[in-house]
């Protein structure tokens, strides 16, 4: 009986100090369920800076919408915004004439005065005849053979893959001319005191022939060399309206032939210096001058640049057209534009960004100053504004307008649409 209460101890204290194995399918079991407050207990952290919640993570901030106040909205820099997406210069009408001769007809008044005058009686006997005449002027017609072959016009200094449209009105071209009648006055005594004095006024007056212009221009832009390079292509169709039906035009112009390459190109900013040349090549009409026809291939060579500066950018070109024909003008383009970035948003937006715009166009004649050659440009000034609209993702929508600073005021007002279509 000893022995079995015995054996009975060792066997109860072996059970309590040997641990009971686990079932086979113990790990396969989903764990036990938790309350929140056990949750809590277990989750807390030793270090209180450890428990404090996290900052939102602000590359979340991208994707919401943008701010839609165009005033208060901070403009977007580096990567939240496509460089080389600036939108290109407007441009202007450089202001050129050609001189042609016309047959007008006037009349001519001559009015003749004798005075005779001695010591017995003076008298006083006036004549006046008027006839009708004609005489050869010279008028001063707007050139258009070569529109758009300006390198600044619809142009931007940054090589793009694109295809563009521009449409053109301008209101009242004209020439300077001098419709002063011109007069002519003699006066003869002879021996007995009889005055004869004869006036002749010829009144041919040089008709100010002025215009309406109506121009479309139609063309692309290719880019290679890994975008630093591209070749253009404009091709301009003209309507134009003269108060003198003989002078009134229409059809195509000459085309432009226009190669770009950017020698600096920041792509993370956006700013480029470049330059190229433009070829006009003579495929339009000849330009009617006193002195025959002149039909001119035009050769451009030109710089360009953009600088950008957080909200604003200044984009300018700078060139010089050289004429193959001596009697044509040599001329000095200077452009330069300040832009204002007013509102930029998400490219799947309707209305990408919209662009403030002022340029200023400097044409200055280098030969054929004196007026006497058969094609006369004058050195204007010309102030243009407007606004871009980024629209559809790719597309840029320009509306302006510009007139003459300086005089002669070779025209009141130039307003154009510009449509472009980044690919």
């Amino acid at each position: 009986m000893l022995k079995q209460l015995v054996g009975a101890a060792v066997i109860f204290c072996l059970a309590s100090v040997v641990p009971a194995q686990e079932p086979r399918d113990a790990a396969l079991l989903p764990p036990e369920a938790t309350t929140p407050a056990e949750q809590d207990d277990k989750g807390k952290s030793k270090d209180p800076a450890k428990d404090k919640p996290k900052p939102p993570d602000k590359d979340k901030k991208l994707t919401q919408p943008p701010k839609t106040d165009i005033f208060s909205q901070a403009p977007l820099m580096g990567s939240q915004f496509p460089t080389g997406f600036n939108p290109q210069m407007m441009g202007d009408f450089f202001g050129g004439f050609s001189k042609q001769t016309i047959t007008v007809v006037g009349t001519q008044t001559i009015t003749t005065t004798t005075t005779i005058a001695n010591q017995q009686f003076s008298q006083t006997i006036t004549t006046t005849t008027t006839t009708p005449t004609t005489q050869q002027r010279t008028v001063l017609i707007p050139i258009f053979a070569g529109a758009g072959f300006k390198v600044a016009e619809n142009e931007s200094p940054m090589p793009i893959d694109r295809v563009f449209f521009t449409y053109n009105h301008f209101g009242s071209l004209r020439g300077p001319t001098n419709i002063t009648p011109p007069t002519q006055t003699t006066s003869t005594t002879n021996a007995f005191g009889v005055t004869t004095t004869t006036t002749v006024v010829t009144d041919v007056p040089t008709p100010k022939v002025t215009s309406n212009v109506h121009r479309e221009i139609f063309g692309f832009e290719k880019t290679f060399l890994d975008g630093f390079a591209s070749i253009e292509v404009r091709l301009p169709l003209i309507q134009q309206l003269s108060s003198l039906d003989s002078f009134n035009a229409r059809g195509v112009g000459d085309l432009t032939i226009l190669g770009k390459y950017a020698f600096l190109l920041n792509r993370d900013v956006g700013d480029v210096l470049s330059a190229g040349l433009a070829v006009t090549v003579p495929t339009g009409r000849s330009i009617v001058t006193f002195d025959g026809n002149v039909h001119s291939t035009l050769l451009q060579p030109w710089f360009g640049y953009i600088w950008n500066v957080d909200r604003f950018f200044i984009q300018a070109f700078h060139s010089i057209v050289i004429p193959t024909d001596s009697r044509d003008v040599t001329l000095l383009f200077n452009d330069v534009g300040l832009n204002c970035w007013v509102y930029r948003g998400e490219p799947n937006r309707a209305i990408r960004f919209l662009v403030a715009t002022a340029e200023a166009h400097v044409t200055t004649p280098l030969n054929h100053r004196d007026f006497n050659g058969p094609i006369y440009v004058p050195d204007l000034a010309v102030f243009t504004g407007g606004v871009h609209v980024g629209v559809l993702g790719n597309g840029v929508l320009t509306i302006g307008a510009a007139t003459p600073l300086t005089g002669p005021r070779v025209f009141g007002i130039e307003t154009f649409v510009q449509l472009n279509w980044r690919f």
